[in-house]
Formats: structure tokens, sequence, C-alpha cells
């Protein structure tokens, strides 16, 4: 988020990172717990 100079962590989830989950290109570390603050995200292996 500070990379990109983003400031609030909800519109990054649903504007950046959950569209780019559900097109497949991030996988949750966790997906059990899709709210854990341990949740971490990779890039998708295709």
């Amino acid at each position: 988020m500070e990379h990109l100079g983003l400031k609030y962590r909800y519109n990054v989830k649903y504007r950046y990172i959950d569209p780019l989950i559900e097109g497949g290109f991030l996988v949750m570390t966790n997906p059990d717990k899709p709210n854990s603050r341990n949740q971490k995200y990779k890039q998708a292996l295709t």
C-alpha cells in the first residue's frame, strides 16, 4: 500500500486484490481465513 501511495486498506483489498484473485492472478496463502491479519498473497502459477 505504501509503495503505491494508497491510504485505505479497504480500497486496496476490494479495488485491487479481490479482482486479481478472481482473475486467477493471485492466490491466498490461508484461504480458509480470508480476513486473517496474517493473510498473504502469492502470484498464481499458471
